[in-house]
């Protein structure tokens, strides 16, 4: 199972180098506001939603170890990277893996300009993120906040649940883009089916089951992929997990 979601997870971030995939860190404070779309599209109203935020600013110590993260992903410095890594990280809470070996081993960080760990840590570190269990660590992406989600009283599948990372999410008829665009969706919480498979769109619907069609693989977070818990450990912010719910 989680070498599933390690595969869904990089399938999730495909084609998004473009930047209006992103989450755009100026958008992490007012979110509720709704682009104009066409009235012949439907506008998703649900209220399962997981809007940007982004806590770490309560923590200048912190935003610098995140802004070191960033750095280092940058220069792909494994090196550097190490040393922010607890000894004891989980790489799978599940399968019960932890350690800096293993980290290496599962990133292939041992061929370092070929893994895939640097288009995904580049990818959720623009996200921001949020305080978790009282403070106790800090959990990025925000789209996969416990806390979050716990004000919700809907009984997710974690492993068929993912967050829309952007306000404007085309839902299309068909899965491909020239196909009839029928919703925009603005942050949803959605379900997926994975009975479909392409490596370019995935078939969702809304948690109220209103819209239903297929939107584009980089415009989604999936709640059950790998995830950064950051803590303080002997008074030194370190990566103390990084695995999927597994």
């Amino acid at each position: 199972m989680r070498r599933i979601f390690y595969v869904l997870f990089a399938l999730t971030f495909m084609g998004c180098g473009d930047n209006k995939n992103r989450v755009d860190n100026s958008t992490l404070v007012d979110t509720n506001k709704l682009n104009k779309q066409p009235s012949s599209m439907e506008i998703g109203q649900s209220d399962y939603k997981i809007l940007p935020i982004d806590e770490s600013g309560s923590d200048p110590t912190l935003v610098a170890f995140i802004d070191k993260l960033k750095k280092i992903v940058s220069e792909k410095d494994t090196s550097e990277l190490f040393k922010s890594l607890d000894t004891a990280i989980t790489v799978s809470y599940g399968g019960g893996i932890h350690g800096v070996i293993e980290f290496s081993k599962n990133w292939k960080l041992d061929r370092p300009e070929e893994s895939e760990l640097w288009k995904t840590l580049d990818q959720i570190l623009t996200m921001g993120g949020t305080w978790e269990n009282d403070g106790e660590y800090f959990c990025i992406p925000y789209a996969q906040s416990e806390k979050a989600f716990n004000k919700h009283t809907y009984d997710f599948d974690w492993y068929s649940t993912a967050v829309c990372i952007s306000s404007d999410v085309t839902v299309y008829e068909q899965p491909r883009t020239n196909s009839l665009k029928i919703a925009t969706l603005n942050y949803d919480i959605v379900e997926i089916d994975h009975e479909f498979t392409n490596s370019e769109f995935t078939k969702i619907n809304t948690i109220d089951k209103r819209i239903e069609g297929y939107v584009k693989m980089g415009t989604l977070i999936h709640v059950a992929a790998p995830k950064l818990v950051i803590r303080k450990i002997d008074k030194k912010w370190k990566i103390a997990a990084f695995a999927p719910f597994d």
